[in-house]
């Protein structure tokens, strides 16, 4: 199922019957590399940023963050979110809503904007799970930086 936009085709016993083609296409390679360790991490009410911090002690490379709504999260998450990427890890923040995108609207602390601004990446109509594959990928490829990682995810 692709959200709101209902299913791209079906997949039966001897082939694939397409019902429509999806607009956005990313072509990116895959080498033989191991992939970079990116973890999700999911918010609600009362998180305190240490799921945060214990993925980055635990190696990750990169962290996509389950935000609530439009991509917003608490100040306490906030908080961890900055310190992760003053350490040179990109956060790609997604949402936990079924459809829709994240975007930086909302300029409180925890705020997407307040995030975007801190070098955050805003993961688009992205489920968390999509987010972590194509950041993997990208890592992998050595894109780095908040504007070429946005670039893509805005693709």
């Amino acid at each position: 199922m692709s959200g709101d936009w209902g299913f791209l085709g079906v997949v039966d016993f001897d082939r694939i019957v397409y019902s429509r083609a999806p607009l956005r296409r990313q072509h990116l390679p895959i080498n033989k590399d191991p992939m970079p360790y990116v973890e999700i991490i999911s918010t609600y009410g009362g998180t305190d940023g240490y799921m945060l911090k214990a993925a980055v002690e635990h190696g990750a490379k990169g962290i996509v963050v389950q935000a609530l709504g439009w991509g917003n999260v608490n100040p306490a998450t906030s908080a961890a979110i900055k310190e992760t990427i003053g350490k040179g890890i990109p956060v790609v923040i997604t949402s936990r809503v079924p459809n829709g995108r994240v975007l930086p609207n909302y300029g409180y602390e925890g705020g997407g904007k307040v995030l975007a601004d801190a070098g955050a990446v805003m993961g688009d109509d992205l489920s968390p799970q999509k987010a972590r594959i194509l950041l993997m990928l990208l890592l992998q490829n050595g894109v780095k930086g908040q504007p070429q990682l946005q670039a893509a995810f805005s693709h």
